[in-house]
C-alpha cells in the first residue's frame, strides 16, 4: 500500500525510533484535529516545532504533500478546498504503522494540543412542564457523555480499527474497480463512508447483542415477562425487566443500562442501547455524530459527510445506511416527532423521515409548533455560546443548507420498503413493524434482446443487463426479491464471504426471484447460476412456476446450479424459489448458503438470463 510504504521511507530517513514514533503522534493528533473540526482554518495550520523540524527531510515533506498539506509562506497548511478524505486515509494509514510497530495507538500519549479542547457543560434552563421538551433538554446533556476521552479512549480498545480500515480500504478499491469497469456509475465511494459501512456491519453482527426476551439464567429455557422494577447501580438509576422460567425457579433479569460504559461491557440491548453505544463509538473516532429520538419509540444516529455536506441515516439495529424512509415507508410507523442531539446542536429533524409532511403536522399535538422551535432555538443558543467562533459560523451555516434540504418531500426508493429485521418476528409483528408482506419486486424486460439480472453478494447490489449495457442498479438483496422469509444477509469478515442464509434460530426460509417479459414479449433460453455452499445436512431445495402455472420441483441439483443451468421453455414469466432447511447445531442456519462469494468478489453471486424476444 503506498500510504505505509511512504510512512516506511520516513522511518528510514529519520533512523531513530523514538523519533519517529514522536512524529507519527504529531501528525496524527494534528489530522484527527482538522478532522474534528474542519472549519477552523487555523487548525489547518502546522505549528508543532517536531513536524517543523522534520521539514528538512524531503521524505516527510514528500508525504505531506502526497497527504493534500501545501506550503503558504513560511507556513505548511491544509488547503479549505483540499478533501477531508485524504486526511482520513491518512489518519488510517498512521494508526496502523503505530499499531504494526509499538502495540495499540494510545492517544491519550500525544504531546498536548495548543488550543485546549472546550468542555461543554449541560444546558438546564427550560421552565416548562412539558415532557417532551423536558425529555429533548436531557437527551440534548446526555450525549455530552461521548465528549468525555477517557470513554473515548476505552471505546476504541474494543474496536479492531486496523481491521475495519483495511476492510474500507478494500471497499473503496472494489468501488473504484466497479466504476473503472462501467459496472457501477457515480463517485468514488468516500474512505470515511466506507469505514463507517464497515465499523455499522461489525457493531451489527460481532460486537453488540439483540435482546428480546432473555434466556433462564438458571436452566436456559424460555422466559416470560413478569415487571419492572427500578434499581440503583453506581452510576445510575435505571429499570430492570424480570422474568419468569417456564421450567425452573431461577429465571432471568434484564437491567436496561443507560450509561454507554457499561453498554460497552454488556454489549447488549434494544434500539436504545445499540443507538447509545454506536454513538459513543462513532465519536471516539472522530465522526460529528447525532443521536436520533423517535418519539414512537424507536432510536438511531446520523453521522455527518463532509464530502456532501450532508447527515446520513445510520441505524446500527439494522445495519442501514442513508435510508431515512425506512421508519415511515417501510415499517409502516406513523411519526411525529423525531430529534436530532449532538454535542452541540439540536434539530427537529421529522421531515427528512417522512414524504408525507402535512399528515404528520396533523399528529404532532405534544406541544405547539411554536414551543417547540423556542425550546430547540433556547438550548442551541446557550450551548453553542461555549463553542469557538469558527465552530458557531460553521453550525450556522450547516443549519441552514439542512433546513432547506428537510423542505423537500422526497420518494422512497427500493432500498427504503423493507419491514424492520431486528428483534424476532413476533416482537416486530407485536409493533407493526413488519412492513408489507405482499409479493415484492419483479425484473421486467420491456425491449427484445439478451436481458439478465445479476446480484453482488459483495456489495449487495442487483444490475439489469440489455446486451451487456447496464439499465439500472437495485441496492441491497431484499429489495429485489420476490418474497422471503427468515433470510438474512451473512458478512463473514473473519472468512472475508458473504451470503444469504437463514435467519439464527430458523428451521426454514426461502426465497425467491422474479422475472417477466414486457407486453408483447416473451422470455426464451432462459438460463439461471446461483453460486451455493452446503455443509452437514444443509439442504436447498429449488422449484419453478411459469407463469400463471403452480410451481414444479426443479430437475436440477445444486452441483448444477452453480455451473448454470439452461430451462428449455418459453413462457411470460419464470419464479425461481430456492427453500433452505437442514444442518446440525447451534449454526445450523449456517449449513445452507445461497449467493456465497469472497467479499471482494467480483462476478456475480446469482444470474438470470433470458433472450426476449417479440410474442407472435
Amino acid at each position: 500500500m503506498e500510504d505505509m510504504a511512504r510512512l516506511a521511507v520516513i522511518e528510514q530517513s529519520v533512523r531513530d525510533v523514538d523519533k519517529f514514533n514522536k512524529i507519527l503522534y504529531e501528525l496524527l493528533q494534528y489530522i484527527s484535529h482538522i478532522l474534528e473540526n474542519p472549519h477552523d482554518n487555523e487548525l489547518r495550520t502546522i505549528k508543532s516545532e517536531i513536524l517543523k523540524d522534520v521539514l528538512n527531510c524531503d521524505a516527510f515533506k514528500e508525504y505531506l504533500k502526497y497527504v493534500g498539506f501545501k506550503p503558504e509562506g513560511t507556513e505548511v497548511i491544509y488547503p479549505k478546498e483540499q478533501t477531508l478524505n485524504n486526511l482520513r486515509m491518512a489518519q488510517a494509514s498512521i494508526e496502523r504503522k503505530l499499531c504494526f510497530c509499538y502495540g495499540a495507538v494510545n492517544r491519550q500519549k500525544r504531546v498536548k494540543f495548543s488550543q485546549k479542547k472546550t468542555s461543554l457543560k449541560p444546558t438546564k434552563i427550560l421552565t416548562t412542564n412539558n415532557s417532551l421538551l423536558l425529555k429533548i433538554e436531557r437527551l440534548f446533556n446526555d450525549v455530552l457523555a461521548y465528549e468525555d476521552e477517557d470513554l473515548q479512549e476505552y471505546a476504541r480498545e474494543k474496536i479492531p480499527i486496523v481491521t475495519l480500515q483495511l476492510l474500507a480500504l478494500e471497499r473503496v478499491r472494489e468501488n473504484q474497480k466497479l466504476i473503472k469497469t462501467g459496472e457501477l456509475k457515480g463517485l468514488d465511494l468516500p474512505f470515511d463512508i466506507a469505514l463507517l459501512m464497515e465499523l455499522m456491519s461489525w457493531f451489527k453482527y460481532k460486537f453488540f447483542k439483540w435482546v428480546d426476551q432473555p434466556p433462564c439464567e438458571g436452566c436456559g429455557g424460555q422466559t416470560s415477562f413478569s415487571n419492572i422494577l427500578t434499581v440503583t447501580t453506581d452510576k445510575e438509576t435505571c429499570r430492570m425487566e424480570v422474568y419468569n422460567c417456564v421450567a425452573c425457579p431461577v429465571g432471568a433479569k434484564f437491567v436496561r443500562y443507560n450509561d454507554p460504559r457499561t453498554l460497552l461491557r454488556t454489549r447488549r440491548g434494544r434500539c436504545g442501547e445499540w443507538a447509545n453505544c454506536f454513538a459513543l463509538i462513532c465519536r471516539a473516532l472522530g465522526y460529528d455524530t447525532r443521536l436520533i429520538y423517535d418519539t414512537t419509540d424507536h432510536v438511531w444516529c446520523e453521522i455527518f459527510d463532509y464530502d456532501s455536506n450532508t447527515w446520513l441515516h445510520a441505524d446500527p439495529c439494522e445495519a442501514k445506511l442513508n435510508a431515512p424512509l425506512l421508519y415511515s415507508h417501510g415499517w409502516g410507523k406513523k411519526l411525529c416527532y423525531v430529534i436530532a442531539v449532538s454535542r452541540d446542536d439540536v434539530q427537529d429533524v421529522t421531515w427528512r423521515y417522512t414524504n408525507d409532511h402535512k399528515a404528520v403536522l396533523s399528529r404532532r399535538k405534544e406541544c405547539s409548533e411554536q414551543e417547540l422551535l423556542s425550546c430547540i432555538l433556547t438550548l442551541r443558543e446557550h450551548r453553542q455560546r461555549q463553542v469557538s467562533e469558527p465552530r458557531r459560523r460553521h453550525l450556522a451555516k450547516r443549519t441552514l443548507q439542512e433546513l432547506v434540504t428537510l423542505m423537500v418531500e422526497k420518494k422512497p426508493t427500493d432500498y427504503e420498503s423493507h419491514g424492520r429485521i431486528s428483534g424476532s418476528k413476533q416482537w416486530r409483528s407485536d409493533r407493526g413493524e413488519l412492513g408489507p408482506q405482499s409479493p415484492g419486486h419483479s425484473f421486467e424486460f420491456t425491449d427484445p434482446g439478451l436481458c439478465a439480472l445479476h446480484y453482488h453478494a459483495a456489495t449487495d447490489c442487483y444490475r439489469v443487463l440489455r446486451d451487456g449495457d447496464e439499465l439500472r442498479t437495485l441496492p441491497s438483496w431484499a429489495a429485489g426479491v420476490y418474497d422471503h422469509k427468515n433470510i438474512f444477509r451473512k458478512v463473514e469478515h473473519d472468512w472475508k464471504k458473504v451470503y444469504l442464509a437463514r435467519e439464527e434460530g430458523e428451521a426454514v426460509g426461502h426465497v425467491s426471484w422474479r422475472v417477466c417479459a414486457g407486453p408483447g414479449l416473451l422470455l426464451s433460453r432462459l438460463r439461471a447460476r446461483v453460486a451455493t455452499q452446503l455443509y452437514s445436512t444443509g439442504t436447498l431445495t429449488w422449484t419453478l412456476q411459469y407463469d400463471d402455472l403452480p410451481p414444479v420441483p426443479a430437475d436440477f441439483d445444486n452441483d448444477d446450479i452453480q455451473r448454470g443451468v439452461t430451462l428449455d421453455r418459453t413462457c411470460r414469466s419464470l419464479i425461481l424459489r430456492v427453500e433452505l432447511t437442514g444442518g446440525e447445531g447451534d449454526v445450523a442456519w449456517q449449513h445452507a448458503q445461497l449467493c456465497r462469494q469472497p467479499l471482494d468478489g467480483a462476478p456475480p453471486a446469482l444470474q438470470i438470463s433470458a433472450i426476449v424476444i417479440p410474442r407472435t
